[in-house]
């Protein structure tokens, strides 16, 4: 049986930047900053929300699911989009709603996207560098915790399905880690029978997935401090008139 241990929410930032845009002056010269950042946040959440339907195919076993858990690493927090978690392993997707055509290049280290023409290139397959920096704090947070030892796997989802997936022929070992959305099924069962010995007893597991539960803490910013120096509360706009901006951001 599937068991959603931490369902998926929009996140507080979304709902801070929604409220921002709507509280802000059309005219005020941070307007289209915001904008950009709000659309951006959309888009990866509604690339998170895109694999649900996927993982609903999963056969019914003991899959424990997070979703957006963020845990501390010594001192630095880790936030993972989805974990996944039964007796034979833990798996970290990674979802990234990308548009276009992205090429791997094991040459120079760099993803390159393709979009209408233009390119962009991004550093060292950032993505790659993320879930490789997620497995090894995911690692360290079990061992603090005192857990067994469990295989650690990861997968990076494309949300979009019309996404074109490259790479170099001698980099043939990408599709093990970058995978089409309709694929994560397949993979997972892939991986099921990939290992044949479960690393957790049943105890362990689910002591792991209350602790884990537990130990989640939300992640906040301000909205003043990361978009404004300065800011008066007469330039927001509010059906509240009595509505106070500076308590409203630290909400």
């Amino acid at each position: 049986m599937k068991l959603i241990v931490k369902k998926r929410k929009v996140p507080l930032a979304i709902r801070k930047l929604r409220a921002l845009t709507y509280r802000l002056p059309p005219n005020h010269p941070k307007v289209p900053l915001i904008m950009n950042d709000l659309k951006k946040r959309e888009a990866d959440y509604k690339g998170e929300c895109s694999i649900d339907f996927p993982l609903s195919f999963l056969e019914p076993k003991n899959y424990f699911i997070f979703h957006d858990l963020r845990l501390q690493d010594q001192s630095r927090f880790f936030q993972l989009n989805t974990l996944l978690i039964p007796k034979k392993f833990a798996l970290i997707i990674e979802v990234k709603n990308m548009a276009g055509s992205l090429y791997f290049d094991p040459h120079f280290n760099q993803l390159i996207r393709t979009i209408e023409g233009k390119e962009t290139a991004f550093p060292d397959p950032i993505m790659i560098m993320q879930v490789s920096r997620q497995e090894s704090q995911l690692t360290n947070w079990f061992l603090k915790n005192v857990f067994p030892s469990l295989p650690i796997l990861s997968l990076i989802v494309i949300s979009n399905p019309q996404t074109v997936i490259r790479t170099a022929p001698e980099n043939h070992k990408l599709h093990y880690k970058v995978i089409h959305r309709d694929a994560l099924p397949a993979k997972i069962n892939q991986m099921e029978h990939s290992i044949t010995e479960p690393s957790f007893s049943e105890k362990h597991l689910k002591k792991a997935v209350r602790v884990m539960n537990k130990h989640h803490i939300d992640a906040d910013f301000s909205i003043l401090e990361r978009y404004f120096c300065s800011f008066s509360s007469s330039l927001i706009k509010s059906s509240n008139p009595t509505l106070d901006f500076q308590q409203f951001c630290s909400n």
